[in-house]
């Protein structure tokens, strides 16, 4: 009986081992099964992870590239920590940090056993550029993001909450770049359409505007006035005046439909 148990315990030893240390690349297979088992949205963004290090608790991909309808964005070298802890209590947590040369990220992903994915503490940093392929813009700078959370399942967006900062924006309608100034967004999901409230911080362009989205269908809303400080260079002030049609006050009123 004694070495029976002592053969049970040596057995169960090598196993927490063999899991402890089980490679970063078994990762891009279970992504490949939860594919296979339709658990994931067809819709949802698909991520390809290339030269793997480490394991599956701890590890990196030194190259990673979501796909987003059809475009490809780099996110750099992806590191992940999965607590162990969190998988008895069918809550898996995991904390991502993505760094590339355009793009950084990071956020703590919980899913639940009804198929509910929290993406939490969401903070980054990513050129405006990278939007080109969704949304077209004459404009360059940087938008600082921090998402307090952000709940899917594989049907729909259950909820968002978070901030978009924009800052330093420069208009490259004209032959030089001309700046326009800072915003913030405030983002939340409302009667199950994500509402874009846009605000300026006393820019040369101000803006004050709602953008509305149909996560399902990407159908879209953007109503938006446009106010032309006299510190704007005179080439903009020209371009924005083609954009809408002037109120009473002299504003630029936008009113554009669309869809993603």
């Amino acid at each position: 009986m004694k070495a029976i148990l002592i053969a049970v315990v040596l057995l169960l030893v090598v196993a927490v081992l063999a899991i402890a240390n089980a490679p970063a690349s078994l990762v891009p297979m279970a992504l490949e099964e939860l594919e296979k088992r339709q658990l994931l949205d067809p819709k949802a963004p698909a991520i390809t992870l290339a030269k793997l290090e480490g394991t599956v608790w701890e590890g990196r991909a030194n190259e990673a590239i979501m796909t987003i309808d059809g475009e490809a964005v780099s996110l750099g070298v992806l590191s992940w920590q999965l607590e162990p802890m969190s998988l008895l209590d069918r809550t898996p947590i995991i904390h991502l940090t993505s760094n590339a040369p355009e793009l950084r990220l990071q956020g703590t992903v919980v899913a639940n056993e009804k198929g509910d994915i929290s993406i939490n503490n969401v903070e980054g940093r990513l050129p405006i550029s990278l939007l080109e392929p969704w949304f077209p813009m004459l404009v360059k700078g940087d938008i600082a993001f921090v998402f307090d959370h952000i709940i899917v399942n594989p049907k729909q967006l259950l909820a968002i909450d978070g901030v978009l900062n924009v800052e330093y924006v420069d208009w490259l309608g004209g032959d030089y770049a001309m700046p326009l100034g800072s915003y913030m967004a405030q983002i939340t999901l409302q009667d199950n359409l994500v509402h874009v409230d846009i605000n300026d911080f006393s820019a040369s362009l101000g803006m004050m505007g709602l953008l509305t989205i149909n996560p399902v269908n990407g159908v879209y809303q953007f109503d938006a006035t446009l106010q032309a400080r006299p510190e704007l260079a005179p080439e903009v002030t020209e371009s924005i005046a083609w954009l809408g049609k002037r109120n009473s006050q002299g504003d630029i009123v936008l009113k554009s439909r669309g869809r993603f």
